[in-house]
């Protein structure tokens, strides 16, 4: 097997290193979007004085648009390559970026995020299998890590900014920077990309038998779970942190931040690991997930007077656990199928992934809601952990 960074026979126009940059330039960008629409929830909140369970179901609109374009922007993605779909996409994903300006209420906030959810899908889509294609023979799990890391990498950036800027700027700047950064970002990647494609595009068809359905089953349903970690922490630590610990707004943003470098890290770390064991990917991810629900439990028993260091420390190993294992599910998926299908494996699982997102974060407010406290919102989400920390490790067992 090549090295992952020789550039010696990369089907690029650059070499692996830039290729992958501008991979994760591209995902960062999506992330700063998709992920900061999301931090910027608890401004929605004052700008339209909703509730906890409202506060979800902002996360359930970007995630259903994302969920129901990602399987189409896959087969897309395997019939006439990722730069293609990459370069149209960014015009997309901008226009309905843009679209953000005209909203005037909660309503129209859904249905615009919603359509914002649809044309994000098509940045990890043609990233993931842009990149999986092009490392094809070389170490996957550290190059997907690498470029997985984008997602919190994003996210972190949009903790750490938007809590400042928004009452600075106000909302409409931000989303005239969230249009051309999409545009920039896509454009920048695709532009590197060669233009392929595996096979005929009117010959290729999903043919999957019953024993590759049911080797993606594993990692699909592990990650089901596994995202309520990820958005739960995203849509709902800077509220908790802001309310229950009696921080302020921008110093939650912060805190949230260092969860999501957290998660950045685990997903090189992990995807490295999982590389030095063979590419086995499933004991990585329950791993990850046994960390995720252990932090989650930690989080449910903090005091309100926990000192600042110690909130920091425990969110920052929290998404070491909860964001870190996306990477290594999509590249189990994504091996767990012949590769010419593996845009199609790696889209449906992102599919499963944000299906987990839209469903995840309003249960999580309505117990809040309900119970007046967050405490026990986070003893749901270490119970939903645990149970994809067993099934991976089940998973673990299979196939040793």
């Amino acid at each position: 097997m090549q090295k992952p960074f020789t550039r010696e026979g990369f089907p690029a126009k650059v070499g692996p290193v830039p290729f992958l940059g501008l991979s994760l330039l591209s995902q960062t960008g999506m992330s700063f979007v998709q992920q900061g629409l999301v931090v910027l929830g608890v401004f929605f909140v004052m700008a339209y004085h909703l509730n906890f369970t409202e506060l979800g179901f902002i996360t359930t609109a970007l995630s259903l648009g994302v969920m129901v374009s990602m399987v189409f922007v896959g087969v897309a993605v395997d019939r006439v390559g990722p730069r293609m779909v990459l370069f149209w996409g960014a015009l997309l994903m901008a226009g309905f970026s843009a679209l953000l300006l005209s909203v005037r209420g909660y309503a129209g906030l859904l249905v615009v995020l919603f359509l914002v959810g649809v044309s994000l899908a098509i940045a990890p889509s043609a990233g993931t299998k842009a990149v999986f294609t092009a490392f094809l023979g070389r170490p996957r799990g550290l190059v997907m890590g690498i470029r997985q890391t984008g997602v919190p990498l994003g996210a972190a950036i949009s903790a750490a900014l938007l809590p400042r800027l928004v009452p600075a700027w106000g909302l409409p700047p931000i989303f005239v920077l969230f249009a051309a950064e999409l545009l920039i970002s896509g454009w920048a990647f695709a532009a590197v990309m060669k233009s392929w494609r595996t096979t005929n595009p009117r010959t290729v068809r999903v043919h999957l038998n019953r024993g590759h359905w049911t080797q993606l089953l594993r990692p699909a349903l592990v990650a089901f779970l596994l995202v309520s970690g990820q958005y739960i922490l995203l849509t709902y630590s800077i509220a908790d942190l802001h309310q229950d610990h009696r921080m302020s707004l921008a110093m939650a943003g912060i805190v949230l931040a260092s969860s999501q470098i957290g998660g950045g890290v685990g997903r090189i770390v992990m995807g490295h690991f999982s590389d030095r064991m063979s590419g086995r990917r499933a004991p990585v991810v329950a791993f990850a997930a046994t960390l995720g629900a252990c932090s989650a439990l930690v989080v449910a028993l903090l005091p309100g007077t926990a000192p600042v260091w110690i909130l920091f420390l425990i969110w920052t190993v929290f998404g070491f656990g909860a964001v870190g294992w996306n990477a290594l599910a999509l590249t189990w998926a994504g091996e767990s199928v012949p590769s010419a299908h593996s845009g199609f494996a790696m889209s449906l699982t992102g599919t499963i992934v944000f299906l987990g997102s839209a469903i995840f974060p309003p249960i999580f407010g309505v117990i809040v809601d309900s119970t007046h406290h967050f405490a026990d919102g986070w003893w749901m989400l270490s119970l939903i952990l645990g149970i994809a920390a067993v099934i991976a490790w089940r998973s673990t067992e299979t196939h040793s």
